[in-house]
């Protein structure tokens, strides 16, 4: 149906030659039709960035698709195995500190200004994120003393490694 997942990831083969030859595979997708969707792509060759060949120049592909879809807002991910990666990049806009893992949740630690948009309007941006990644997301907003804290511990370690040339 047109509400499908699937639908999109066909409208994406139709639209895009290097999903439908597959130098790019659709790794997930999730979408909440009329609203947002959210796609993971992962290349089958060095020489492809997955996002680019699948945006297209100035956006003509994805605009193409999100067309079909009543405009339908299409955010494109590169694939990591790393969990942590991908749930942080899943949930962009939002700038994410950091994210912790424990069985099926992950605790993401942001800042108290990207929480709005980590969350995105009516919960958008959080669901999505947490249909593609599996877990279940929980919000954690960091205090300025922990931020400033994670910020010198970032210098510490960045002067440790001019000094070593690590």
């Amino acid at each position: 149906s047109r509400t499908s997942p699937k639908f999109l990831e066909c409208l994406l083969e139709a639209e895009v030659p290097e999903i439908k030859d597959g130098y790019v595979n659709i790794i997930g997708c999730a979408r909440i039709p009329g609203e947002r969707a959210k796609i993971i792509l992962q290349a089958n060759g060095a020489n492809i960035d997955p996002v680019g060949a699948t945006v297209g120049v100035k956006g003509v592909r994805i605009n193409a698709v999100s067309k079909e879809l009543h405009n339908e807002n299409i955010d494109c991910i590169e694939f990591t195995n790393e969990s942590e990666i991908l749930i942080s990049r899943a949930l962009a806009p939002a700038i994410v500190n950091s994210v912790k893992i424990e069985d099926k949740k992950a605790i993401v630690s942001l800042n108290s200004e990207q929480k709005s948009k980590a969350i995105g309007k009516n919960g958008i941006n959080i669901r999505l994120a947490s249909m593609l990644s599996g877990y279940e997301i929980e919000l954690n907003e960091l205090s300025s003393s922990q931020l400033n804290n994670a910020i010198s511990n970032e210098e510490a370690m960045k002067n440790l490694q001019d000094l070593f040339k690590i």
